[in-house]
Parts: C-alpha cells; structure tokens; sequence
C-alpha cells in the first residue's frame, strides 16, 4: 500500500514539483549546483547543500528535499519527505502547502491529518512577520526587575513581575480588529498557553463567529480558529501576537476538597460597569466530585455565570485544572426530580457547575500536533490573590462577532 501511495506521490510531483522548473530567485544556481551533485550520485553533498539552503531562507531547497526522498535515488523515505514538504510550507511555500493540502485533507488517505494544515498556516504567518516570534530571542542586555517577564515558569508569577514591554504592545497594534460592519454577537472567555499567541476558549464561545476578537493584558487583537473539539467543547485559537503571561497544566488526579478558583469574564458585569466583557471575575469553591461525566467532564462548587465560559479554573498552585464550560441549575433540576415537594427540598441556595478536566484537556492539546504542553511546575501554595493576579494576566475575553 505505501508503495502504491509512493508511486502516486511521484506522479503527483511530476504535475507541479518537477526539478526543472526555473525559479527566479537569489538561490537559483546553489540549487542547480546541489542537483548536479545528485545526479553525479553523490547524494549527501547534495543534501547538505540543499539544506545548508534551507538555512537560509530558501523554501524551495526544502520542497525540492522531499522530492528527491520520493524519487530515492539513495531509497525512498515518504515520512521524512513530508517533514520537509511541512518545513517548506512554513516558510510560506505555496507548492508545498498545496500538495501537504491534498494529502492532510484526504479522507481514508495513509496523512490524513486535516488539524496539521492549520497548525502549518500559522508557522507561515509567524515566518512572514519575524519581528513578532517570541522564540526569537532579543540582544542581550540588563534588564530591571519589571522588563524581565514569564517564560513558563510560575515562579515569575508569585513574585508578581508582570510587565507588558513595548515588543508585546508592538505586536498586539498589528493586529488590531479593523472591520466596522461586524455586529457583537455574544462573549466568553478563554486563557493564553503559550507564549507565542495560542488560546483556550470553549468550542461554544467562537461557534458561527466570523470575527473573532480577544482581549488579553488591555489589549485588542483578532484570533482566528485553529481547532474545534465539539464534544470536549473546547477551542484552540492563535493571535500573532506575544503573548507574555500563559498557564500551564497541573495533571495530577483530581481529589475531592481541592480548592479552585474559576476566573473569566461574565457578561454580568456589563450590567455594572457597562463595558461589554472587559472586566475580569474571580471566584472559589472546591472540587466536589471526582466521578466523571461523559468522559470529561467534573462537577464543581464554583460561583460561574454567563460569559465565565471557557476560562481557567486553577488550583492552589496557579496550574490549570479544569476549564469552565456549562452551568447547572440545579433548583431546576430538583423540581423536575422533585414535582410538588421540590419548594420543601429547596431550602438554601446550592450553586454546581462543570469543567472540563486538565487531563483530558491536555492529553486532546497534545494529539492535535499544533502545541505540546508539558505539566507545569508546582513551587508554593498560592494565597488567592496571587491567584487573581496570574489570571489577570492571562485569562482573556472572547468576543465573538457576526
């Protein structure tokens, strides 16, 4: 079957991959000096030609590296020819995203992989606009106590070094929404994980949005949807943009009594401060209920309301342990239970909510192969305003547009 799929590939390329195709560009002779090599049959020259090419910023050197992996004048290698077609489409390589398209997107097909295509776009983007990639680090100088900000370690946040530098405000105005005939069509929440722009937000927050805008650190910028898992109820949305201040996972296993606390934007404030969904909430309760609830999902004591959805809730360590996604009414509930004695059993207020549990989440992230999150590291108990200033920083409102 792979060498049938092999043969296919092959035919594919000579469609729109031939090695013959003249490109008018500065790398054009290096790479007729690398094919020359190959032919002479000396193929790791070749390849390290070609890849010392890719260095430097020739996306073609890298397409033309999965080519010659098909045709395998050495022996074929299919799965690392991809991994090349996937380096080449991320330095924005429209032949090679249009072939990684027809392969990803192919029901049945032996790379079906539709979540990857969207993962790739992105690392496009982040290529075309350099100047806002975290990963690459500035010049090194002295910097005071408030320029140094979080890179994944917790520690930062318990010594309450939030700073937003003007490289983060740079890359949040690039982006900032531009479209005047949207209509505001409902809000929620969501919460950086990473430090180059991905979000967390339920799938229910950002479903049937055409404009999807998050504003995170009192600053605005538009998102677009990467991934949806609809019976996990969860979203990954990505910004490109810096995003300084991100949560990372407690996994441990959930236990009865743990303190949590659930942070996010509830549309309720609106009626207080008449600003729509920009003024974060933070609330506590405990874990009441380790049992789970179609697979997923965990009950909890903690006060949420409309907007809440998809924030974090964190443990005691500033970790992720849950995400916020439903609400029960619970006197509902026990009236239908109930019928005519329900007024009697409903004596004080009881307030159950759901989240999503931090393990099934983490382990859904990681099988996308858009991010990989690692657990977080747990330093000391947290007092619950040290909790409410990590999520300040990191939790985020979604708002969805129409």
């Amino acid at each position: 079957m792979r060498k049938i799929f092999a043969t296919l590939f092959i035919a594919i390329f000579m469609f729109f991959g031939n090695l013959n195709i003249v490109f008018g560009d500065s790398f054009k002779s290096k790479r007729a000096e690398a094919f020359k090599d190959y032919n002479n049959g000396d193929v790791k020259l070749a390849f390290k030609k070609l890849e010392a090419l890719v260095k430097k910023g020739d996306s073609e050197a890298a397409r033309e590296i999965g080519i010659l992996l098909i045709r395998g004048k050495s022996g074929r290698d299919i799965d690392k020819a991809f991994d090349w077609f996937e380096v080449s489409a991320k330095m924005c390589n429209s032949l090679a995203l249009k072939f990684l398209k027809s392969q990803y997107l192919k029901r049945g097909g032996l790379y079906f992989k539709p979540t990857k295509i969207e993962y790739i776009k992105s690392k496009c983007e982040d290529y075309k606009n350099k100047d806002t990639k975290i990963a690459e680090k500035p010049k090194k100088k002295k910097k005071t106590t408030k320029e140094k900000y979080s890179n994944n370690k917790n520690i930062n946040y318990q010594n309450n070094n939030f700073f937003i530098n003007k490289d983060v405000k740079h890359s949040w105005k690039k982006i900032i929404p531009t479209e005047t005939n949207l209509k505001h069509f409902g809000s929620g929440s969501g919460f950086a994980i990473s430090s180059d722009g991905y979000f967390l937000t339920n799938d229910h927050v950002v479903k049937n949005c055409i404009g999807i805008y998050v504003y995170y650190n009192k600053m605005l910028g538009i998102a677009r949807l990467v991934v949806t898992n609809k019976k996990m109820d969860s979203a990954i949305l990505k910004v490109n943009a810096i995003t300084p201040y991100y949560l990372d996972f407690d996994n441990r296993p959930h236990k009865v009594g743990e303190d949590l606390y659930a942070a996010g934007y509830p549309v309720t404030t609106d009626l207080i401060f008449k600003k729509a969904a920009r003024n974060m909430t933070l609330s506590k309760g405990i874990l009441a209920n380790t049992q789970k609830i179609n697979s997923n999902l965990i009950l909890i004591s903690v006060p949420i309301a409309s907007g809440n959805s998809g924030g974090p809730v964190l443990g005691k360590y500033g970790l992720i342990r849950g995400q916020i996604t439903a609400g029960i009414d619970v006197e509902k509930l026990i009236k239908k239970r109930a019928g005519k004695f329900a007024d009697d059993i409903l004596q004080t207020n009881v307030n159950m909510n759901l989240m999503i549990s931090s393990i099934e989440l983490k382990n859904w992230i990681n099988n996308t192969n858009i991010i990989y999150k690692k657990n977080g590291k747990r330093f000391k108990k947290l007092d619950s305003d040290e909790i409410g200033e990590i999520a300040t920083h990191s939790v985020a409102a979604i708002e969805c547009y129409n």
